[in-house]
């Protein structure tokens, strides 16, 4: 009796502390549902709405958003719908196939690790709230978890289509950001050796057909996006975009390690150190050679080869750990501390760090009491990210205020006839609630407020002007200044002729200021063409407050 109760207790608190874990995730889950598209995710959303407008991207759009974030939209918005609940369920489902992913990578070991690490990055990515749903970063790093729940699958089966799965999923991570590529070419010759290591007294060379099948799946999204290029008539664009635009963007509002490092959740950086001394003094070789599932199981595994699971080889523990190292250097690379560029850096190192928890949990001493202190504090992170999730909210003053302001000066009729000169993504969001086209193809501003000696600047201000000349907007909308110039609007002095440009043909009409929200100046100006100022002014006397100064 006493034995049976000895034997079921483990699995008894798992499944416990599992529900317990299910209840937050599903509690934000039902609160979720709730929330609306604002920043980035309604951006490009916007940018979607353009194309499906007739603007081909790069060809049309000035933007350097890569492929993926397209195709991504036009597949939610053909398939699941075009409001603010199709998006958030595919966020979700983002979460589920994470979820999935985390579970089957840490089965062998500890599957309540898998759930463990699965609950922490779902509610930790739910409490930096609607403005980070479905962001690129996020697709990128659920994409990279399936990866390596395909090959995983494939090297503990030794069937090598999986494989196929890998590289498809590794694909389709490389059509959101370029991080990738570099890591998923190490990781299929890293498997080849492996394989051929693990098989070198075979003639069928077991590395072979994996690795065809791995290059075979990766090459499947990369076919989608040059066939969706050509059917936009935007191959030689996406060229351009690749050679001149992207590398302008990546020395934008760069940051020091020590500014990156800082802008790390406090959360993680707790969690980490939890792990680093129990990594240290704990026995993590034990954990990888021979820890399974259930306390005692040992002798029921003890052939490496039953159920094809390779518990005696550590080769998954560095392939994890590498994970977590491509998250580091992905987040580091890009050099802006966005809060979504730590999604694959956090996603692998709480599927790491889960991993060792469980490992010094069936210790014994001071690692033991250490495992279980790390438990302790994802239990507590459950609740406090729900909570923050529930107040951390994007606030929609500033679109509403412009929504009203575009309305007063002809709402529907601007159709084609307004011009947002921002980064941020206020405008674009206001555009695309109103259903309103842009004059021209320019998205992100900081390709035109910029200095005059960088290639990108001269290609897409020269740009920039034939659309103007080709179609005069009636309105412009300036909101305050993000790349490379944080200071409200002396961005505008970087482009003399444009200022000049505005202040000749335009008046003001509105300036709007409102509180700072998450570091970043929220405001605008409001500049109409001259020739509709007599026609506004017989309707409604002009709102300016403040002069404009340029």
């Amino acid at each position: 009796m006493n034995t049976v109760f000895l034997d079921f207790r483990p699995r008894f608190w798992r499944l416990l502390l599992s529900s317990f874990l299910a209840f937050w995730v599903l509690l934000f889950a039902m609160q979720s549902l709730q929330w609306q598209e604002v920043n980035d995710p309604a951006q490009l959303r916007y940018a979607t709405f353009m194309v499906d407008h007739g603007m081909a991207p790069y060809r049309d759009l000035i933007e350097m958003n890569m492929p993926g974030i397209y195709l991504t939209n036009l597949a939610v918005v053909h398939t699941l719908g075009d409001g603010n609940l199709a998006w958030r369920l595919f966020d979700l489902l983002l979460m589920a196939l994470a979820a999935a992913a985390m579970i089957s990578i840490a089965w062998p070991y500890d599957w309540f690790a898998g759930v463990f690490s699965a609950a922490l990055f779902i509610l930790f990515h739910g409490h930096d709230g609607a403005m980070q749903t479905g962001q690129r970063d996020l697709i990128l790093a659920v994409m990279m978890l399936c990866a390596y729940a395909f090959l995983f699958h494939a090297v503990r089966t030794r069937a090598a289509l999986p494989m196929v799965g890998f590289g498809l999923a590794a694909g389709i991570a490389m059509t959101f950001k370029p991080t990738p590529f570099p890591f998923t070419i190490l990781l299929i010759v890293l498997t080849a050796i492996h394989l051929h290591k693990k098989n070198q007294q075979s003639t069928n060379r077991a590395w072979l057909l994996p690795t065809a099948l791995a290059l075979l799946g990766l090459l499947v999204p990369l076919a989608v996006v040059i066939g969706f290029l050509l059917s936009k008539h935007a191959v030689a664009s996406f060229v351009t975009v690749l050679r001149i635009s992207l590398p302008y963007y990546a020395t934008l509002g760069r940051r020091s390690y020590g500014g990156l490092l800082l802008e790390i959740s406090p959360s993680v950086w707790w969690f980490t150190l939890l792990i680093v001394p129990i990594v240290l003094w704990g026995p993590t070789t034990k954990f990888w050679n021979s820890h399974l599932r259930v306390p005692g199981a040992e002798a029921e595994f003890a052939d490496e080869n039953r159920n094809g699971y390779p518990y005696k080889d550590p080769w998954e523990s560095r392939i994890i750990v590498m994970g977590v190292l491509f998250g580091i250097a992905s987040y580091l690379a890009q050099g802006k501390g966005l809060p979504y560029h730590r999604y694959p850096m956090v996603a692998f190192l709480f599927l790491w760090g889960s991993l060792q928890l469980g490992s010094a949990i069936r210790s014994q001493g001071a690692v033991r009491k250490l495992g279980l202190v790390g438990l302790a504090y994802g239990l507590v992170l459950a609740p406090l990210y729900v909570r923050e999730a529930d107040h951390n909210k994007w606030s929609t003053t500033y679109i509403n205020n412009l929504t009203e302001d575009l309305r007063q000066l002809g709402g529907n009729d601007l159709n084609g006839k307004v011009q947002c000169l921002a980064t941020e993504a206020e405008c674009a969001t206001t555009l695309y609630r109103m259903q309103l086209t842009q004059a021209t193809g320019l998205f992100y501003d900081y390709f035109i407020f910029g200095p005059e000696n960088q290639q990108a600047i001269q290609l897409w201000r020269a740009r920039f002007v034939q659309e103007l000349n080709q179609n005069q907007p009636e309105v412009f909308v300036v909101h305050t200044g993000l790349y490379p110039h944080r200071d409200g609007y002396e961005k505008l002095v970087s482009w003399p002729l444009f200022a000049n440009y505005l202040k000749d043909n335009y008046v003001p009409y509105a300036d709007r200021r409102f509180p700072t929200t998450h570091s970043v100046d929220m405001a605008y100006r409001i500049y109409i063409r001259r020739d509709l100022e007599q026609k506004i002014a017989s309707e409604k006397a002009p709102q300016w407050v403040a002069n404009p100064g340029i």
